[in-house]
């Protein structure tokens, strides 16, 4: 089926520059499997350089996607407002009869993912993951609190998060996100990737900035212990969260609040940094990473809190300044450099965003029985 004949009505910017295709055409080399920088469900995303020299990314709606058709539409007109270091730049885009084409920078060091869990890639530097915790901390706070109406990405993982080659952080694929003034309660089209969902988003349907919180939580972990998140998606064509069974396997659970309390980490520490971390600075991290993974959204702190805890400027007791400190909620299983399918639609990773049909459980009945599971063998954690 063709896309419809019209061009979207996308409202932009006056700095994004409309490329004509043939334009486009020039400066990928014709789309050329040379230039391919991956696939995702929105299409293939390639290499591309101006006529001034400027390197762009290229993403490339696939022609008769409907589900790509909106989600261009969300990018588009949400990107085309933001300006932050942390968050990717929309440089252009091109729209005709038939092609829906997003030119963003390019951000050289691919995604957070496939350095993580990228085959033959060698391990972070501790000081790396500091500087990608940071930064995506802060495009988190700037999408959160700084942009009118409020921001909520949707799909914070590891593999939406870009680098550069100082290991900068930039936050991508904003192809499912939502205006937080937008969003309507109990929307049954619940959207993300199983292991980063929220729990009362995938439960019910609640949507707050604190979802993003939670998933950044996650991230937060994948970079201390090296572990995955457990879950994956199932395969559908409907918009609905499947949780699969998996969720029950539990090979390792960080117990974040015991490490907090006597100042070793060395059990959850990804073992190949072999000790070499700073003990402050892991001590900070494990702080985020609780607060932010805590069961009940209004018991996680803001991301203009988390962001100066992570850098040192502000103590981790601010954490849960004018908060009750929750249970923190999340399975982590040990990785082996193998993510299951990878994840990124940057870094020849396919999408990983769950959209599966239910299974013989709702998600509600699946999330419930982590958090029994959960508070009988651990109790309630109060970080």
């Amino acid at each position: 089926m063709l896309l419809r004949s019209a061009s979207p009505s996308i409202s932009l910017g006056s700095s994004m520059c409309h490329f004509t295709f043939e334009q486009v055409q020039a400066f990928t080399g014709g789309f050329s499997e040379a230039s391919l920088l991956g696939q995702g469900g929105f299409g293939r995303v390639y290499r591309g350089v101006l006529s001034n020299g400027e390197d762009v990314a290229v993403k490339r709606l696939e022609v008769g996607s409907q589900q790509g058709e909106r989600e261009f539409l969300t990018e588009a007109e949400i990107v085309s407002r933001i300006h932050h270091k942390h968050v990717v730049t929309l440089v252009g885009y091109c729209v005709t009869r038939l092609e829906r084409i997003l030119v963003y920078e390019y951000v050289p060091n691919r995604s957070l993912e496939s350095h993580l869990r990228g085959g033959g890639q060698p391990t972070l530097a501790w000081e790396a993951k500091m500087r990608v915790a940071v930064g995506s901390a802060k495009g988190l706070a700037y999408l959160h609190e700084d942009c009118h109406p409020t921001i909520i990405h949707r799909d914070i993982k590891a593999a939406n998060i870009l680098l550069n080659f100082n290991f900068e952080a930039k936050i991508a694929d904003f192809g499912v996100t939502k205006f937080a003034s937008e969003f309507n309660h109990g929307d049954s089209s619940v959207v993300g990737t199983i292991g980063y969902v929220a729990p009362e988003y995938a439960s019910i349907g609640e949507l707050t900035p604190n979802a993003d919180t939670f998933s950044f939580g996650v991230v937060l972990l994948e970079l201390i212990t090296g572990r995955r998140p457990v879950g994956s998606p199932l395969n559908s064509s409907n918009d609905n969260l499947a949780f699969s069974n998996r969720c029950h396997d539990l090979r390792a659970r960080p117990q974040l609040t015991q490490a907090l309390g006597d100042g070793n980490f060395d059990f959850l520490v990804d073992p190949r940094l072999q000790d070499h971390y700073s003990r402050s600075e892991m001590a900070r991290m494990v702080a985020c990473a609780a607060a932010c993974t805590r069961e009940f959204a209004e018991c996680r702190p803001k991301m203009s809190v988390v962001a100066p805890v992570l850098e040192g400027h502000q103590s981790a007791a601010d954490l849960d300044d004018g908060i009750g400190a929750g249970p923190s909620n999340l399975d982590l299983e040990y990785g082996d450099g193998h993510y299951g399918e990878p994840t990124g639609e940057y870094g020849l990773y396919p999408s990983g965003s769950s959209s599966a049909g239910p299974s013989g459980q709702t998600p509600l009945d699946l999330e419930m029985g982590r958090m029994v599971a959960f508070n009988n063998r651990f109790g309630t954690c109060q970080n």
